[in-house]
């Protein structure tokens, strides 16, 4: 009977550890409807962005990316739109603040997103 409590508490463990390190093995950005997210850990990946494919893709440079196409994809949006939408101009801001350390408004930032925005090789 003990040996029986002493399996199940060894399963539920490892049921609660797959759990945990599943939510914590990505994470994630979101601007709008434009949502990147990367591994905490380093990855495989296929990409142009690889010297040779298959590469190992670092969690940092990851991050980096995924940032990257977010602020891209919101920057285009808010052109579009001709920077009207001050919700999505200030996340904008927001995250463009915290990626480069840098305050700046978010028409500056995107217009000019080349000079910032350079997107890391992976291996």
């Amino acid at each position: 009977m003990r040996t029986i409590y002493l399996l199940a508490v060894i399963a539920v463990i490892l049921v609660v550890s797959f759990v945990y390190g599943s939510t914590i093995s990505e994470q994630c950005v979101a601007i709008d409807e434009f949502k990147g997210c990367w591994k905490t850990i380093s990855v495989t990946v296929t990409s142009e962005l690889c010297p040779q494919s298959p590469c190992v893709a670092r969690p940092e440079t990851q991050q980096h990316n995924a940032i990257i196409d977010v602020l891209l994809n919101s920057c285009q949006k808010a052109r579009n739109n001709n920077y009207a939408d001050t919700k999505l101009n200030a996340r904008i801001e927001e995250v463009a603040a915290i990626f480069t350390g840098y305050q700046i408004d978010s028409r500056t930032f995107c217009e000019q997103p080349g000079l910032i925005l350079t997107k890391r090789r992976y291996g």
